[in-house]
């Protein structure tokens, strides 16, 4: 029998802050689980969003390759193998809990639990971790199967109960969500065999904590999460012709809380790592790829994976579903993919560490000016999508990890070859077939969804 697969998937889960000296939270099972697996350290992500992450995790591809975007939101083109098709002819089992915008990106297979869809900020503590465990208690799911569990509880607006609302557990709203967190996932891995389960923990993107706690400096611009949600539930009910002047009100008050919070911070000595974190809206026009959006935790533990293993070579989250195949012993006959398998790292061998591919996701109202951008362990290089030339960063991440002085003007031979690599990334792509599938329909109900769970 083929082993079980447990992957959780925690959205905008920062890598400082599920492991080392950056973090401030209280997460004892979290600790453990590092104890009883191998942890890859530096993780990077494809995308500072949901939408492009799932993409490139679930296809081993780079976002840009599996026409999920192309002049609006779109399911993936229908010619692409997905790892849930490789599992499938495996004869593997799917369930989930997952966001009910799923259901319209064409990534995700037929799932045996009828439950699987939720709203997208449903909370581990208000049931959803209860069903979880309950799904694993039942002894309903047939082997071998596949469990995805996609959990919102770190996306914004962030609530708080009252018992993790200290310091104790954390010097933000976000890291005292991670150790109420902690718990459940201290629940739900106590329900898992693992001598015949791969558990795979990991996230999409990382987000901005518009908090700074230092000795010369504490200053907290979190919002009330709360109020933020009931505003947002007030807002879905606002019918669809009133929309647009929905999004005029929404654009008017975030300038103004824009000029606020600068108002607030002005005149305080800040790095341009606390500044941008301070004054971060959904609204900002401007998007980056720094590491506090784009590196991720990337966990392996249980079946066929060795304890207590740390891994700081750099990879990405399109090489975790390679590694799961060769963990699991499952042959992968597709070459055309952008990932690797990291089984020879987890066995203590070496392999090539590859560039890290990202791009930011757009904003659906208005005109980003999005980024695209490599990174090594060595350097950090975005710039703008369609002219190399404008909003030019890099960073030297060994002796700059907090990314606060863009040294792309002092630095341009470093610069150039950094080009040179991402033009050999996006030159190193197909065409994709024409894709019958495709309905402007569906790219309209995926972008509707996205702005009402409050994207923009």
């Amino acid at each position: 029998m083929k082993p079980n697969v447990l992957f959780l998937l925690i959205d905008t889960f920062r890598a400082d802050k599920f492991f080392g000296k950056e973090k401030t939270s209280y997460t004892p099972n979290i600790d453990l689980l590092i104890k009883n697996g191998v942890y890859f350290d530096q993780a990077i992500s494809c995308s500072d969003g949901t939408i492009f992450s799932w993409s490139g995790i679930f296809t081993g591809l780079h976002p840009f390759k599996t026409g999920i975007k192309s002049q609006g939101y779109k399911k993936i083109n229908s010619n692409i193998t997905s790892y849930f098709s490789i599992l499938k002819n495996q004869g593997y089992n799917f369930y989930s809990y997952i966001p009910s915008l799923t259901d319209s990106l064409g990534i995700f297979p037929e799932w045996k639990n009828n439950d699987y869809s939720f709203d997208y900020y449903w909370n581990l503590s208000e049931g959803l971790g209860t069903k979880i465990i309950n799904l694993l208690e039942s002894k309903k799911m047939n082997e071998p199967w596949f469990y995805y569990i996609h959990v919102e509880d770190l996306h914004f607006p962030i609530t708080l109960s009252k018992e993790f609302n200290n310091d104790k557990f954390g010097k933000s709203k976000y890291e005292r969500k991670i150790s109420a967190m902690d718990v459940w996932i201290g629940k739900i891995l106590k329900k898992v065999n693992l001598k015949n389960t791969l558990v795979v923990i990991t996230a999409d993107h990382g987000a901005y904590i518009k908090a700074v706690n230092n000795a010369n400096l504490k200053i907290n611009l979190e919002v009330d999460g709360e109020l933020q949600t009931h505003v947002r539930n007030l807002g879905n009910l606002i019918p669809k012709p009133l929309q647009p002047l929905k999004s005029k009100l929404f654009f008017f008050l975030e300038r103004i809380r824009k000029k606020r919070k600068y108002q607030k911070i002005k005149d305080l000595e800040l790095t341009p790592y606390e500044k941008r974190a301070l004054l971060w809206q959904r609204s900002d026009v401007e998007h980056f790829l720094f590491d506090e959006l784009v590196h991720v935790p990337l966990l392996f533990l249980g079946y066929n994976v060795k304890e207590n293993t740390k891994v700081s070579q750099q990879v990405r989250i399109i090489d975790i579903f390679p590694t799961i195949l060769d963990i699991i012993g499952i042959q992968n006959n597709n070459k055309d993919i952008d990932g690797q398998s990291l089984l020879p790292l987890i066995e203590g061998k070496q392999i090539p560490e590859e560039p890290a591919f990202m791009e930011t996701h757009y904003l659906l109202e208005i005109e980003s000016q999005d980024k695209i951008g490599i990174r090594t362990s060595q350097f950090k290089f975005f710039r703008d999508t369609n002219d190399p030339t404008k909003l030019v960063h890099l960073y030297d991440l060994k002796n700059d990890p907090f990314e606060n002085n863009n040294i792309a003007k002092i630095k341009p031979d470093i610069a150039k070859k950094m080009e040179e690599i991402l033009q050999e990334i996006l030159q190193n792509s197909s065409p994709l077939p024409e894709d019958d599938e495709f309905d402007e329909e569906e790219t309209k109900i995926i972008e509707d969804e996205l702005k009402r769970l409050g994207y923009i």
